[in-house]
């Protein structure tokens, strides 16, 4: 019984240890804002619809995600804002958009308001479907 407890505790011990090493693993890296970001507030605040995409450097489809947004900022930047939260840097961002799963896009309106969101990898041309869709375009 006593042995027991002892290896329930040290499993407990270990798994804590982990977690708490992932948690510091998953918040490092180079999650400096793609080329063409904005940051969201100002975004939010000039009066062209914006995307925002939460996500972080250590999230794989977030790093596949990157050069798609980065080609939308490139092209359409000059009516329409790209910006990118890093929700391990940024996570009052994260917390107030409800963002559970990465990498999840939100799009707004031009007044700021959220209209619309999704969760995942997308392909450029489905994301520019979507934006003519929602009259972003």
């Amino acid at each position: 019984m006593i042995r027991t407890k002892a290896s329930i505790s040290l499993i407990l011990l270990v798994s804590l240890m982990v977690s708490l090493v992932l948690a510091v693993a998953c918040s490092r890296g180079d999650s400096s804002a793609w080329v063409g970001a904005t940051p969201l507030e100002e975004a939010l605040s000039n009066g062209k619809p914006t995307v925002a995409e939460f996500g972080a450097a250590t999230c794989i489809p977030c790093k596949r995600m990157k050069p798609i947004l980065e080609e939308l900022a490139a092209e359409y930047g000059d009516r329409l804002n790209m910006s990118f939260v890093d929700v391990f840097k940024q996570s009052d961002l994260a917390n107030r958009y409800l963002i559970s799963l990465i990498p999840t896009q939100i799009f707004f309106d031009t007044s700021g308001q959220r209209i619309a969101s999704h969760v995942g990898f997308w392909p450029k041309e489905d994301i520019l479907a979507y934006l003519e869709e929602l009259g972003l375009l």
